[in-house]
């Protein structure tokens, strides 16, 4: 897989736009079979403490997830972390939510038997105030996203990038946007570091 690896200048500017990309679908290594809170502590490297305190929100194909440790991680799964979702209905969705009878229908449960513990790839979208907190950090590690999605922060804040690095060849910001723009739908391995870093 085509490896990017892009420095940002250390701003406000800079930071917002790029962690803003993990709103949007990508792509990280999971271990399918094994709990929620293994894939927050162990693949995604959250404290349990600020899973406790800040993910309010946490949704598995679509259905809201109560218990972090008995729900299991899906092939092909589509998960998404957020805080406390605004309105009544955002209350309803969040975890152990005292109104969380009014989803009973919705809320996710493992579809299969236990199953032996494997590697795999799962979707990942953060939002709200775990995306501020998270995204950066996530984008530092590495995850897998759209050629296109990578243009439009390149668009957004092209001063942001001091440098960029193609599978070992330094690009600077114009040809990364001619290359992205001649393989939008191609999948890379993004790496986004600070400067300070």
């Amino acid at each position: 897989m085509t490896q990017l690896t892009i420095t940002i200048d250390n701003t406000d500017t800079a930071r917002t736009t790029w962690r803003y990309l993990t709103q949007s679908a990508s792509e990280i290594s999971a271990d399918i079979g094994s709990s929620m809170m293994d894939f927050l502590t162990k693949r995604l490297g959250f404290p349990e403490e600020y899973i406790d305190s800040q993910i309010k929100t946490i949704f598995i194909n679509g259905k809201p997830v109560d218990d972090l440790y008995s729900a299991t991680i899906p092939e092909n799964a589509r998960i998404a972390l957020g805080a406390v979702a605004p309105g009544v209905a955002g209350m309803t969705m969040c975890r152990n939510s005292p109104i969380s009878a009014l989803r009973g229908a919705i809320t996710y449960e493992n579809a299969d038997q236990p199953q032996n513990i494997k590697e795999g790839t799962v979707t990942l979208l953060l939002f709200n105030a775990v995306m501020e907190d998270k995204g950066l950090e996530l984008l530092s590690k590495g995850l897998t996203v759209q050629a296109t999605k990578i243009e439009h922060a390149l668009s957004d804040a092209p001063e942001s990038v001091l440098t960029a690095v193609l599978d070992k060849t330094s690009l600077s910001t114009q040809k990364l946007i001619e290359w992205i723009q001649k393989n939008p739908q191609l999948k890379v391995q993004l790496r986004v570091k600070a400067s300070s870093e």
